[in-house]
């Protein structure tokens, strides 16, 4: 059986989130679906170093998403805890199967 992956932050300064106080927030893992309406949440700079910038707005909508709160929490969450929410949600746009595909097999 497969087990789903979860990350949690407990939050510095509760939010309000569907009209209650919340202390934390629990992740549930990212699906192709996810992906295709929030975007990736790191660009890579154009530097040949492969550096990646996160990107703030569709981290944003992976916060709301993936802890299913409301758009409008993630607005009023500390800096401190929206970086601490970012950091339990880039480990799951890890490296995955690094393996190139020989030409002809993709």
């Amino acid at each position: 059986m497969v087990e789903a992956v979860r990350n949690e932050v407990t939050l510095k300064r509760p939010i309000k989130a569907h009209g209650d106080e919340v202390r934390t927030l629990v992740f549930r893992e990212p699906d192709g679906d996810d992906i295709i309406v929030c975007g990736y949440p790191l660009q890579m700079s154009g530097d040949g170093q492969g550096t990646f910038t996160p990107l703030a707005g569709v981290i944003a909508k992976y916060i709301a998403r993936l802890g299913n709160i409301p758009p409008s929490s993630v607005k009023s969450m500390s800096a401190s805890d929206f970086n601490a929410c970012m950091m339990a949600i880039l480990p799951f746009f890890g490296e995955g199967d690094a393996t190139p595909v020989p030409d002809g097999e993709d």
